[in-house]
């Protein structure tokens, strides 16, 4: 664990960030299980407090091929007014991007090609949602799918955890049918000593300190 703790001090070095030392992120490793008790994915979340505001991320592993990482950070913009930035993107590739000044204002999506803006309560219309899905498949082409996924096996907190507003925002724009009935599904810690948990500790860790 020390050894982890400090390439993430590391992470947040090369980054520019500025971490606040009286408070070391904190981790939770979880594994998703089915009503027989086999595994779905595992879950990783860790959330760290800077100077600037406060950073959270949530890895899962094997609901898909590639791991699908959400990061939600709140901070203080150029003029002192409060951002929040969400991220949600598939394995190594780019991120898909929502920057938010405040409550009603404008939400500027962007993808590695293009940025499109537009109000949150317009998120039913049928341009809004067909630039998300523009934006989501220039992304990566099976994001929206993992969004699916995401939801079909039931992952999403009680009450939406912060990292998870690219997933209620892009839920509006996949096509996929809602499922008849849904899973049972039990979330149960992860024994840190398994080979897995460490891999996940690391993974989460390095994106809790990537920009």
């Amino acid at each position: 664990m020390t050894a982890l703790l400090s390439s993430f001090f590391l992470l947040l070095s090369l980054s520019g960030r500025s971490l606040s030392a009286e408070e070391p992120p904190k981790i939770t490793l979880e594994r998703v299980v089915d009503g027989r008790g086999n595994r779905v994915c595992d879950i990783a979340s860790a959330s760290v407090k800077t100077k600037e505001g406060r950073l959270s991320v949530r890895l899962v592993r094997g609901l898909v091929r590639s791991d699908l990482f959400l990061r939600h950070e709140i901070r203080r913009g150029a003029e002192g007014k409060e951002v929040t930035i969400d991220e949600i993107r598939m394995g190594d590739g780019p991120p898909m991007r929502f920057e938010r000044g405040g409550p009603g204002g404008r939400v500027a999506a962007s993808s590695p090609a293009s940025t499109f803006r537009y109000f949150e309560q317009d998120l039913a219309r049928r341009t809004v949602r067909c630039n998300l899905s523009r934006l989501a498949e220039e992304t990566d082409p099976s994001l929206l799918s993992a969004v699916a996924d995401y939801l079909e096996q039931g992952l999403e907190d009680d009450g939406l955890a912060p990292e998870e507003q690219p997933i209620f925002t892009l839920r509006a724009v996949e096509k996929r049918p809602p499922p008849l009935s849904q899973p049972v599904r039990k979330k149960e810690p992860l024994p840190h000593d398994l080979v897995e948990a460490g891999e996940l500790k690391a993974a989460v860790l390095a994106a809790l300190g990537a920009r």
